[in-house]
């Protein structure tokens, strides 16, 4: 049943949601097996970074005072049941559509994986091989007995290990037990081996091992063995949630009730109840944290399950060059003419690459100024930003230090752009910058010319074959004149409300402006149909749960303005609901490629306007991030952005349509044909290269 006084979908159970679409493409037999496979990956590795994100919660808000759950809404208990079967049920699909759909597809097209199966006589030779070639080295057994004891967490966070009974072969009378690193993160998870019978075979590393450890265990007779891993999540993300009073008193009743986050252990299913009780006694595990979870642990690894055969994939789509940047002219130069949009993955990255290299190398720039979340290896712009401050150029660089996931990436560049003289930011605790944005300072003879590169995704040359995303290259005075100001709020660090006054008219920026434009945004569009005057908004974004924003969507669709919101995770608005949202569509798009923009659409009376951001709807971004928010000003920019849209809108292949129960509803064709969003867009920037003046010029 809908709470009709509280009309949001929960956030959990809208992951959920979303997670069992990313089943329903591994289920489907048009795609490519080995894509289908990846999605078994993807599902699975939402489903760990629930346990380990959301569930916590969860557990903390379960000791909290009733009053604040009461106004919350929470009932985590009931919830967390609920979870847990909904899981369950998710994770018995996944095995049989991996088992009973993929595995047997995949074999047909001559590709084999070991699953629970004794290998074939002919590859023991090359396993034995590989294994003490490749694997041995790695590999660190610890017996578990009565002599020893384990103050230190014996089993690391994330990391895959075999639990080992085994005997004496001079006394079978006394179990051994034994724990052995997986070392998939040095070895691939998928051990390629020899071609046979017509097929190519490949094997889990753990299979492998297994069938090794009579050699590890020299004197030993093994009995059986199971997998088991651990997740430990190191602080809540309350602070993300909520507004900083409650949160803070959450905390607060959190800390005087000795709140510690259990870790959660997940084994391999079958293994048996005194292989669990013995580790409780032995570790210190308490039975509640163990959780049975597959016939294989961490199965996001299948995401990257090798290319056996070019008929397990999609065909290969070549990046489309964009016409305007022909490696003849100068990026400044074309930027002078016009602005310019990139469509990735479908157009080639090379001009962000060349963007910062020429930035590196004119004598005319003085000045790169560039935010950056997350560092990959490698990374080919801050080579560029080196270059560029060994050239003579000011370069500052914004580096984000609170994302848990590459502090240690970020800190090594950070040293390695200090020595070359480059200025570091380094990010404001409690405030992390989002933004995927650089400026560009050039002096000419007539005064100061500013670029700017403005993305709804980060720098990474490698994922922008994968992720689709959007990214504006400009010399818009007014646009960059704000960026700058932008800059030098991080720069100085001022307090945000000091920022509150300043002219932002161009660019919105979360903590200053960018909800309350929104919000101004959409009151324009109710006012404009009260009017009989054209009205629509179209949102397309990653997650939407600010309930501030969702109620002005509600009150937008009670007004009769059709509303469409186009989410690729999670989402808090329930639509089709009597009276107040039978007139928002929300739909959901997964695809090859992940979607990752986020685009607003407003129909401001037929003179409609576009903007795209790093920003989602979300307590987190809208109030303890900076992100950007930007407008696609350039006309022939906004008829590409139309028909971007145009071509989600109209797609009846990967898009689903959420009803008021969460159900990932399938779209009729309705004699329009097959229109599938991602494909369309590849076409279209195709003929935006084939009919551009420069390529006929050519």
């Amino acid at each position: 049943m809908i709470d009709v006084a509280h009309p949001y979908f929960d956030t959990n159970l809208s992951w959920l949601s979303n997670n069992y679409r990313l089943l329903l493409e591994a289920n489907d037999e048009t795609v490519p097996v080995r894509e289908r496979l990846r999605f078994l990956g993807i599902y699975a590795y939402q489903t760990k970074e629930f346990f380990r994100v959301r569930v916590p919660n969860l557990l903390a808000m379960a000791e909290v005072s009733n009053d604040i759950r009461t106004k919350l809404n929470l009932f985590p208990d009931s919830l967390l049941e609920h979870i847990y079967e909904t899981i369950e049920n998710q994770l018995t699909e996944f095995n049989d559509i991996l088992t009973g759909r993929i595995l047997p597809a995949m074999l047909e097209q001559g590709t084999h994986l070991y699953y629970r199966e004794p290998f074939a006589p002919e590859h023991l030779s090359f396993l034995r091989r590989f294994f003490i070639e490749k694997v041995f080295r790695y590999l660190q057994p610890v017996f578990l007995d009565s002599r020893r004891s384990f103050k230190a967490p014996i089993f690391e966070s994330k990391q895959l290990y075999l639990v080992v009974r085994m005997q004496h072969k001079q006394d079978q009378e006394e179990d051994w037990y034994a724990i052995v690193n997986v070392p998939s993160e040095t070895v691939s998870r998928f051990v390629e081996l020899p071609e046979w019978d017509g097929k190519r075979h490949a094997a889990f590393l753990e299979d492998l091992i297994r069938d090794n450890l009579p050699v590890l265990f020299p004197g030993y007779l093994i009995l059986e063995s199971y997998t088991v891993r651990v997740e430990r999540e190191t602080e809540l993300a309350i602070e993300d949630e909520y507004p900083m009073q409650l949160a803070q008193r959450i905390l607060k009743q959190l800390e005087k009730r000795n709140f510690v986050q259990p870790a959660q252990y997940f084994y391999e299913s079958g293994m048996p109840l005194y292989m669990r009780e013995y580790l409780v006694s032995k570790v210190a595990i308490p039975m509640n944290d163990f959780h049975e979870r597959g016939d294989y642990l961490l199965m996001q690894d299948l995401a990257a399950f090798p290319s056996l055969s070019k008929k397990l994939d999609y065909p290969f789509q070549r990046p489309v060059l964009n016409p305007n940047f022909d490696g003849q002219t100068s990026v400044f130069e074309s930027l002078q003419n016009a602005d310019q949009l990139l469509h990735l993955p479908y157009q080639s990255y090379e001009p962000i690459v060349r963007f910062f290299n020429e930035a590196a190398v004119d004598p005319h720039v003085r000045e790169i100024h560039v935010s950056l979340y997350k560092i990959s290896p490698n990374s080919f712009i801050l080579n560029s930003l080196i270059s560029a401050s060994r050239n003579g150029k000011r370069v500052t660089t914004y580096v984000e230090l609170n994302t848990k996931l590459d502090i240690q990436e970020n800190l090594q560049w950070s040293k390695k752009m200090r020595d070359a003289g480059v200025k570091i930011i380094l990010s404001v605790p409690g405030l992390k910058v989002h933004a995927k944005m650089a400026l560009v300072k050039r002096k000419v003879q007539k005064g100061w010319e500013r670029y700017a590169f403005l993305g709804t995704g980060g720098f990474y040359r490698l994922t922008s074959r994968e992720i689709v995303d959007h990214a504006l290259l400009t010399s818009h005075r007014e646009l960059t004149n704000e960026l700058e100001l932008l800059f030098g709020y991080l720069s100085t660090q001022d307090e945000p409300k000091k920022y509150k006054y300043l002219p932002f008219n161009y660019l919105y920026v979360t903590q200053f402006t960018l909800q309350k434009r929104l919000l101004d945004l959409i009151d324009r569009e109710i006012a404009n149909c009260n009017a009989g005057l054209k009205s629509f908004i179209t949102i397309k974004i990653n997650q939407l749960q600010d309930h501030i924003l969702i109620d002005k969507l509600y009150q937008a669709g009670q007004a009769g303005v059709p509303v469409h919101v186009i989410v690729s995770e999670s989402c808090g608005l329930i639509p089709g609901l009597p009276s107040l949202s039978d007139n928002v569509i929300v739909s959901r798009h997964v695809d090859r490629y992940i979607e990752n923009t986020r685009i607003f659409h407003f129909g401001n009376r037929g003179n409609d306007e576009i903007f795209l951001t790093s920003c989602d709807w979300t307590y987190r971004n809208l109030h303890r991030r900076i992100d950007i928010c930007f407008p696609v000003l350039d006309e022939s920019l906004k008829n590409q952005m139309r028909m971007v849209l145009r071509n989600y809108a109209n797609d009846n292949q990967k898009a689903v349509r959420l009803d008021v129960y969460q159900n990932n509803l399938r779209i009729a064709e309705d004699g329009k044909g097959k229109v599938r969003a991602q494909d369309a867009n590849y076409r279209f920037v195709e003929k935006i290269e084939k009919n551009s003046p420069v390529r006929k010029a050519e």
